[in-house]
């Protein structure tokens, strides 16, 4: 990849760069206060807000800028924490997620089946968790957490000890937009706790939903301890099967939605393998799960790529440890002999389908 000496691609380029570089120490310091029980508490919080006579969120906000030892006496410092920090962090009403026809509907009892478990996890008033899919703005990467000010509960399945999978306002948040979508024949790859099979079962635009699960286990947790809370259960069909065996066929259905990752990081190989099989399946609307976080990651690998080429990094791009790797290797493969001229080519690049269209065999 080479860029011509253009002053406008080259403006423009670093302030992608700078872009890429903020993006990247935002989410590390989003990272480090996320599910951070030390921060603060409930007690903490309510006594400072009775002492200085302020608002809760704002004291919130002052405990976390104190724990990541931000100085924000520093103009850039401050205008960092406001735009990309404090900004992302929302307090949540709890209402909106407990009137949620699921969580009034479906209320299993905890149970033990092998080595999974089906609870009831919470989250501590406080306790900062991922709240919607993350976007982008102009080349900066929304990010959102959101808290709660009491207690919330919210169902959950270990396995072996260890969150497999749960029923979070992330989940209610980041599937809300597919259900008002879906209308008719569905397929759903994927069971976990049924949530958006639960949500799109029950509106009369959908005639039938399939749902995909390979885990014979998942399927027995399910149907023991959840299915007799789903009403419309006659649209419902379950079948256990391998995900990737429907890749090259024709799903014969109105939508399918594809949950069978815990984030774009571990989802992306099946991300892409699905999104190369719409071909086989063109009356069928394709929904992903976090789609919107698969393109960001995707445009965060180019762009180490594009840094890459630019301080001139002797890279063996054939040498793959991990499959971040392979999709840098594969873009280095399909952009070598690149020649970018002016903005809207690099903006082109960065686009969604091209980084998509990239990646095509």
């Amino acid at each position: 990849m080479k860029f011509v000496d253009n002053p406008e691609l080259k403006s423009h380029l670093n302030e992608l760069i700078d872009k890429h570089q903020l993006n990247l120490s935002i989410s590390d310091l989003l990272g480090s206060i996320f599910a951070n029980l030390e921060i603060t508490n409930k007690k903490e919080i309510n006594l400072l807000s009775e002492k200085f006579k302020s608002d809760s969120h704002d004291i919130f906000l002052s405990k976390i800028s104190d724990y990541l030892d931000i100085d924000l006496s520093i103009e850039d410092n401050e205008e960092i924490f406001d735009k990309y920090i404090a900004k992302a962090i929302n307090e949540l009403d709890s209402s909106k997620y407990i009137n949620n026809s699921y969580y009034k509907f479906v209320k299993p009892k905890a149970s033990k089946f092998g080595k999974y478990e089906l609870i009831w996890d919470h989250y501590e008033p406080y306790e900062l968790f991922a709240y919607k899919d993350m976007s982008n703005k102009d080349y900066i990467e929304i990010n959102s957490l959101g808290y709660f000010k009491e207690k919330f509960p919210f169902l959950s399945l270990n396995y072996q000890g260890v969150t497999w999978m749960n029923i979070t306002p992330n989940e209610i948040e980041t599937m809300e937009k597919s259900i008002e979508e879906i209308k008719g024949d569905v397929i759903v790859f994927g069971l976990g706790l049924g949530y958006l099979p639960f949500m799109v079962i029950n509106k009369e635009e959908v005639s039938h939903v399939k749902i995909i699960e390979n885990d014979p286990n998942i399927i027995k947790l399910f149907k023991d301890n959840l299915l007799d809370y789903f009403p419309s259960k006659e649209k419902l069909e379950i079948v256990q099967d391998d995900a990737t065996k429907y890749l090259k066929t024709d799903l014969k259905s109105d939508y399918a939605f594809i949950d069978l990752w815990h984030s774009p990081e571990d989802g992306l190989e099946l991300f892409l393998k699905f999104k190369k099989s719409e071909k086989y399946s063109q009356s069928t609307t394709y929904l992903y799960w976090l789609e919107s976080s698969f393109y960001l990651y995707l445009r965060r690998l180019m762009m180490t790529l594009i840094e890459e080429n630019l301080d001139n990094q002797n890279h063996d791009y054939t040498n793959e440890s991990n499959y971040e790797d392979h999709i840098i290797n594969l873009y280095y493969k399909k952009t070598k002999d690149l020649v970018i001229s002016n903005k809207a080519q690099l903006d082109n690049l960065l686009s969604d389908n091209s980084l998509l269209e990239l990646l095509d065999d």
